[in-house]
């Protein structure tokens, strides 16, 4: 650390990452956004930019993924460009994520000194992180290749389109007709970003830990990945290809967890994942003489297998389509049936959600004027916010860090303790996960994946996504389960011993669950008063809201994706889980800024974050907005890409007709084949770890998602079986109270 950050007087602000300095060598998306979500949290992040520039200020999104830096252009650095895969000749210089500092300029007099004085450095490449280990000793290095350490394109540049079609997303994503279809917000490089601020987090944490100066790779694949989390392939799927033509077109595959029109020809998407909100809806349409019938056997999901699906669909369109929508929501909202409208983005910024949220933030830019921007998002209890400021000018503060530079302020960061052996960063830390459904497991899912040990307390039935199978397997993975009834005073009295010992304690209740349980914040506070917190209501900040149904696909109704991948034609649900997705990395940043923030006063901290703040954190470009920004890209009904240069094509190949992604520009063209078999089955995926079998799940044995950032040796497991671990937690407890005594058997 550059300063001190234990004791503070009482009016000095705390910040996670004050006295944290960052050195940025990475352009683009991915490495600059997670540069700047170190920034927001108070880390000094000083970008190093060619003398041209980082090529993606040319695009709005740099607005969003720069600000609150510094940008410095050093002397004596020479920086060249990696080629472009399946370019036949180098890309243009409009084309982000290219270029890197060569080898030798690290030791270039004034990035040498940066580097010897990082507590973190983003690297474009794993060659440009082995060489700036030379000079940064003691600093976190995390690698940001497109596409890893390791096969056949590795060390190479990507775009983000090239990503989505090699890792599966354009594949996946549903349709009304066979072939993929392209995205229009790069999810990829946005979970890369959220991964790489993890990882540097995590690497923070480490090094105060444990006393090692770990170095971190976090591809754009990584990002795919984390965007695509809970995919999975069984044996019996092997080989063949996923489908992505559904009956019902782009609205979705469940027909009551899907889009519907209504009689004004707006739009809504309704979820009804679980029987209560599915029997909640049948009875709003005035449908109640479906419950039971023989059609429709296992709602809602059973409601999957063709013939339901056919016999009910009509039935309830015809229902959607007698009403217009603002009908519908009230009557939605008076049964509790979960239920949003689409939206465009300029209209949710204009709903009272993003204003009860603070969504509209903006700063003043000395050229451009007023510049919305996202907000932080999250917020960390007892942490004073970071007043935004806009993206740097190319070389804006050379002079001043020259200045510091010459003033010794960059002093050099010590090694690491060699002695220090743990691969994982969470070693020694426990985490209680009292939340179900996606958003709230998957981020413990992702503190197991940096080592901690994870309980998930389940009430009497299990989560009820457990329901979903391989995908809750994919959400849960490496934890253990124990199932209470946190009603009875036993039962309540063993989820407070395991909140004794917790260092993180995750929970999602609806308003009034967790007080009625026994585990309000208070009630945790008093057990456990370091513990950091995680909470994650789906609406936020927003009172009028705080009892309402909160799902991804509400979300992305709400948030405006699903209109502007719709573009003109009608709104889409995209299958990436947008928000279930990307708000479990945010939070389990979140948790690893308070953790190590927590090493250095002890205290304890609350995250919250929610889906409505990932809105935009996850369309971080598409949200800016300036006077004469260029218009953002938009979609159409399955739609293939913006133009003949940029844009899905059938091929021949030798099993039949294939796609490839193609992408030209004038100085080159690559055709990169279209992945059939989801994220788990991407070659790119499987060569750098980031697949996992599992032979013994409770559904059988599977392919997953494994650990998605390269340097952290933690196998992933499987998802515990129902209260699997009952026994060994009895004794562990037993074995606390008695102070090593033999535990008594358990029945």
């Amino acid at each position: 650390m550059n300063s001190a950050d234990g004791a503070r007087s009482s009016d000095s602000p705390v910040r996670c990452l004050d006295g944290v300095r960052v050195v940025e060598l990475t352009t683009g998306i991915a490495g600059p956004y997670a540069a700047r979500l170190l920034a927001d949290q108070s880390a000094d992040v000083v970008k190093v930019e060619p003398p041209s520039g980082d090529p993606y200020r040319s695009d709005p999104g740099f607005h969003a993924v720069s600000r609150n830096k510094r940008s410095v252009v050093p002397q004596g650095v020479e920086w060249e460009r990696a080629a472009l895969t399946g370019c036949i000749s180098g890309p243009p210089a409009s084309l982000p994520g290219i270029l890197r500092p060569t080898a030798a300029s690290l030791a270039a007099p004034m990035l040498s000194e940066l580097l010897g004085g990082a507590d973190v450095v983003f690297a474009p490449d794993g060659p440009t992180a082995a060489a700036a280990r030379n000079v940064a000793a003691g600093a976190v290095i995390i690698s940001c290749p497109t596409w890893g350490d390791s096969g056949p394109y590795a060390t190479r540049a990507g775009t983000p389109s090239q990503v989505a079609a090699v890792t599966g997303i354009g594949w996946n994503q549903i349709s009304y007709s066979e072939g993929p279809v392209e995205l229009v917000v790069p999810l990829a490089s946005y979970g890369a970003g959220m991964l790489g601020a993890m990882a540097a987090a995590a690497g923070l944490y480490a090094r105060r830990a444990h006393g090692a100066a770990p170095t971190y790779t976090v591809s754009e694949v990584s990002g795919s990945g984390g965007m695509q989390i809970g995919d999975f392939e069984m044996p019996e799927m092997a080989g063949l290809d996923r489908d992505g033509s559904c009956p019902l077109g782009s609205a979705g595959r469940l027909p009551v967890y899907r889009l519907f029109r209504a009689a004004d020809n707006r739009w809504m998407f309704v979820a009804c994942g679980t029987l209560p909100f599915y029997v909640a809806m049948l009875r709003a349409i005035g449908r109640e003489d479906l419950l039971g019938d023989e059609r429709f056997p296992n709602p809602p999901w059973g409601l999957l297998d063709l013939e339901p699906l056919a016999e009910i669909t009509p039935i309830l369109e015809d229902a959607f389509a007698a009403r217009p929508l603002d009908e519908w929501l009230e009557i939605f909202g008076a049964y509790d049936v979960p239920c949003q409208p689409t939206q465009t983005r300029e209209e949710f910024m204009a709903s009272p959600l993003a204003a009860a949220n603070g969504l509209a933030t903006t700063v003043e830019h000395p050229d451009l004027g007023t510049v919305r921007t996202p907000p932080q998002p999250m917020w960390i209890d007892r942490c004073d916010a970071v007043e935004l400021q806009p993206a740097p000018r190319l070389a804006e503060h050379t002079g001043e860090v020259q200045a510091e530079v010459e003033a010794g302020a960059w002093a050099a960061q010590p090694g690491p303790d060699l002695s220090a052996t743990s691969d994982a960063p969470l070693a020694g830390v426990k985490a209680v996960d009292l939340s179900s459904f996606i958003a709230g497991p998957v981020i413990t899912r992702h503190l197991a994946m940096l080592g901690a040990e994870v309980t998930k307390i389940e009430q009497p039935g299990g989560d009820p996504f457990r329901i979903l199978g391989p995908y809750f397997n994919g959400w849960n993975q490496s934890k253990r389960s124990v199932c209470l009834n946190l009603k009875d005073a036993a039962d309540n009295a063993v989820m407070a011993q395991l909140v004794a010992d917790a260092d993180v304690i995750v929970e999602n209740f609806r308003p009034g669950v967790a007080e009625r349980l026994g585990c309000s914040d208070e009630q945790l506070r008093r057990i456990r008063p370091d513990a950091v917190l995680v909470k994650s209501p789906g609406y936020g900040r927003d009172e009028s809201m705080a009892e309402v149904a909160a799902f991804d696909p509400l979300l992305q109704a709400l948030g405006g994706i699903m209109a502007a991948q719709g573009g003109t034609d009608e709104p889409v649900f995209l299958t990436v889980p947008v928000h279930d997705a990307a708000t479990p990395m945010i939070a389990a940043f979140g948790v690893l800024c308070s953790l190590y923030r927590r090493l250095a006063d002890g205290e304890g901290r609350t995250v919250r974050t929610s889906l409505t703040q990932t809105v935009m954190a996850a369309q971080a470009a598409e949200f800016v907005s300036y006077d004469g920004r260029p218009e953002t890209e938009l979609g159409g009904m399955d739609y293939r890409g913006a133009g003949p240069d940029r844009t899905y094509v059938e091929v021949p190949d030798a099993d039949g007709p294939g796609w490839v992604w193609h992408e030209a520009t004038p100085e080159g063209t690559s055709d990169l084949p279209a992945e059939r078999r989801g994220f788990v089955g991407s070659e790119v995926a499987f060569a750098n770890g980031h697949v996992v079998d599992l032979p013994e799940t409770e559904w059988g044995p599977m392919t997953q998602v494994g650990s998605l950032i390269g340097g952290i040796d933690v196998p992933m497991g499987r998802a515990p079986f129902l209260d699997e671990h009952r026994a060994e937690i009895h004794d562990e407890l037993t074995s606390r109270r008695t102070g090593g005594a033999q535990p008594a058997p358990v029945d």
